[in-house]
């Protein structure tokens, strides 16, 4: 692949990502609006499409097949200059995946005799939106780079413990970024 292909793909697969996110980040606000749900069911629900998520990430765990032809290109292309380190990847990736979900299963249990309907101010949801926005492209850019820079498979020893490293950063930056704004909300 040229410099100027991988240039195109990286945006497309960013465009995609970014599409998506603000679809089901409005599509649940909407829904959330409409419809009264409960701490519990948002719980339930979010567990049941991270289980599957993990499921999905187990049972295709070399394979670069996709729905969408982005995401296999981009699977196909880092595969084969990440090497084993790719499979790597996406196995702890399904491994943290089933963690969120077993988080979010014990949030629905704990919730499950509240009751309380979930009401989230549109205010805090776009700081949320843009949270959430700026981390995964942040992290996105950050893998992207060290993928396409990388001269031979040998440049990714240890890459997978390091990017869970910077994840696990991220995602202390992230709770306690939420956790400001649930207090400036309150």
């Amino acid at each position: 692949m040229t410099s100027s292909e991988i240039k195109k793909l990286r945006v497309r697969q960013l465009l995609l990502l970014n599409g998506t996110l603000l679809f089901f980040l409005t599509a649940s606000y909407n829904l959330q609006i409409l419809i009264d749900i409960t701490f519990s069911q948002m719980f339930i629900f979010l567990g049941t499409a991270t289980l599957i998520q993990s499921i999905v990430g187990w049972v295709k765990r070399n394979s670069t097949k996709s729905i969408l032809p982005v995401i296999e290109q981009v699977a196909i292309y880092e595969k084969e200059k990440m090497g084993n380190e790719w499979s790597k990847q996406r196995t702890v990736g399904s491994i943290w995946t089933l963690l969120v979900s077993s988080i979010l299963f014990f949030n629905a249990y704990f919730h499950s005799d509240s009751g309380e309907i979930l009401k989230i101010e549109p205010m805090f949801l776009f700081f949320l939106t843009i949270a959430i926005l700026v981390m995964t492209n942040i992290s996105m850019v950050i893998h992207s780079r060290k993928v396409d820079g990388a001269q031979s498979p040998a440049d990714f020893t240890g890459y997978t413990r390091n990017s869970n490293v910077r994840a696990i950063i991220f995602g202390a930056c992230y709770a306690i970024l939420i956790f400001v704004l649930i207090l400036s909300f309150v």
